[in-house]
């Protein structure tokens, strides 16, 4: 705790500073549900904080017509009253202008967020990451690159290039013998009514890689979204994963509901995971849910379905059903 404390009042300490020259913003989320999980073999109600956050950040105008970036952000815990270390998300430094966006730290991936912009069920269960992750073959798809350095390029009618390398997605050192590099790439589009991504990773340490696919659009009330990804892990071969999505509003209250499945070179390790939920907007930073999900497994399989940015972690008994029924509330500031 005295750590903690010495971290908070050293990073205020930072912060302060560039407080009065630069426009300074404090956000973040609380998102906390309670849920009754099913692991297949026994069932338990738990309160779980789901990719809760709080953050700091600014920009500068400069001389020269660039802008300055600073943000760092870090998990809190409602939960359990606990926190994550200082900077535990996206935490950075950059330059913005006419010739794009540079940035140095820590923080999501091109391929990332292809996955995020298309998730309707994001932190929480049956988050998209339960079946794109694939830790289950060893494989960290979905997480933040360490010593990242970004760009991005200026927006051209609604599309943008992004270049994320990392010099060392382990170690806070980098040797000049170390080889576990990465490189994440993509090209995205938005309008006012679509957005369609696709990204490239690679990880050298693991020598793993994937491509995503991911695309929304909204029709009036109604949004459809979609996502392939088609991954080489070495040894255990391709693994391909699929989901569709729909979500439908009336007034405050949105209907959605999402199907992903995975399609594996193994025998019998193939998964599919369904949910469907109810959002109902108190304000515009408020909302309620409730949601269910199950993912059914392969004689072989253990995949998830509270797993990805919902706090709550079980641990799937191999070959069994997993399900889950939340109760949320998630507040924006």
């Amino acid at each position: 705790m005295h750590k903690k404390l010495i971290a908070v009042a050293v990073a205020t300490a930072l912060v302060a500073p560039l407080a009065s020259q630069a426009e300074m913003k404090i956000y973040g989320r609380a998102h906390v549900s309670v849920d009754q999980l099913d692991d297949g073999t026994e069932s338990g109600t738990n309160v779980s904080s789901n990719s809760s956050r709080i953050g700091f950040k600014a920009d500068k105008e400069l001389e020269n017509g660039m802008k300055a970036l600073f943000q760092v952000e870090q998990e809190i815990r409602y939960d359990n009253g606990s926190g994550a270390d200082w900077a535990s998300r996206d935490s950075y430094v950059g330059l913005k202008g006419d010739f794009g966006m540079v940035r140095l730290g820590f923080f999501d991936t091109p391929l990332k967020t292809v996955r995020s912009r298309t998730d309707l069920f994001g932190d929480q269960i049956a988050d998209a990451r339960n079946m794109t992750r694939l830790k289950e073959f060893g494989a960290d798809f979905d997480t933040r690159f360490r010593n990242g350095i970004h760009y991005r390029t200026p927006s051209m009618n609604g599309l943008t290039g992004d270049l994320h390398y990392s010099t060392n997605t382990d170690n806070l050192t980098n040797p000049p013998t170390d080889d576990k590099d990465a490189l994440s790439l993509g090209v995205n589009y938005r309008s006012d009514d679509m957005y369609l991504g696709l990204a490239h990773e690679k990880r050298e340490s693991d020598d793993f890689s994937a491509v995503r696919l991911g695309a929304y659009y909204d029709f009036g009330d109604f949004r459809v979204t979609g996502l392939g990804q088609w991954a080489d892990l070495k040894a255990s071969g391709d693994v391909d994963t699929y989901g569709l999505g729909l979500r439908y509003k009336m007034g405050k209250t949105a209907l959605k509901g999402q199907y992903y499945w995975v399609d594996t070179d193994g025998t019998d390790t193939d998964a599919n995971m369904m949910a469907i939920g109810v959002d109902y907007s108190l304000d515009k930073s408020t909302k309620v849910y409730v949601a269910y999900a199950r993912t059914d497994n392969d004689d072989n399989a253990d995949f998830s379905m509270a797993g990805g940015g919902h706090g709550a972690q079980i641990t799937p008994t191999v070959g069994e059903t997993i399900s889950g029924f939340s109760v949320g509330v998630l507040y924006n500031f």
